[in-house]
């Protein structure tokens, strides 16, 4: 098993998880001071109650969840391992892998807001694509919509990856890769079954 974080989540993590720890603790001496020394917040107490908690749940998913998001290269399959749900992707769906650019799939100055401020860090990487036959039931159109959509191609099926090393990660998917043809006797002829035999094969 190799696995290769996705760095679209690990930057976001790094942008907010200090940040909402620094929040949290300020609220929380405030209610604290509020409960025990003097009734500053008057009425409105209870709001800040109430964002103590909203507050540590958003800093537990950006510090730990959203950290956990990988590519696993396993022997039989990949795996997209999201912040809370992971899929996986047969090699047999692979057409594919090639080095790429945020830039040539998503043009930054057609974005605007937060996902401009999601996006703009990744232009200075190299990623790499992994183009598909077509995605599995997992990353369905409704399904996608549990990942970041900046993990895949606006202009054909594939996963658009940002990782701390493209070149290795391309490395390891074919290593794989080979092994999993080898095993089903696909390696040194040419595969003549149709399209959906060769996905369906795990």
């Amino acid at each position: 098993m190799k696995k290769h974080k996705i760095l679209l989540y690990e930057l976001a993590s790094r942008r907010m998880r200090n940040k909402l720890l620094l929040l949290w603790l300020i609220l929380l001496a405030l209610a604290v001071y509020d409960q025990f020394m003097t009734r500053v917040l008057g009425e409105f107490w209870f709001v800040v109650w109430l964002l103590i908690p909203l507050l540590a749940a958003l800093w537990l998913y950006y510090a730990f969840l959203l950290r956990r998001s990988a590519l696993i290269v396993m022997p039989k399959y990949l795996v997209l391992q999201g912040p809370l749900v992971s899929v996986k992707i047969s090699y047999g769906r692979i057409t594919s892998t090639t080095s790429s650019h945020m830039g040539q799939h998503y043009d930054l100055k057609t974005l605007k807001g937060r996902d401009r401020f999601v996006v703009e860090p990744l232009y200075e990487y190299a990623c790499g694509f992994i183009e598909l036959y077509s995605f599995p039931a997992g990353l369905n159109k409704k399904q996608r919509k549990r990942f970041s959509r900046f993990l895949f191609s606006p202009r054909r099926p594939g996963l658009l990856l940002v990782v701390n090393d493209w070149m290795k990660l391309s490395r390891d998917i074919e290593v794989a890769r080979q092994k999993w043809q080898e095993a089903r006797g696909l390696a040194k002829q040419e595969d003549t079954r149709s399209l959906a035999a060769r996905i369906l094969d795990y």
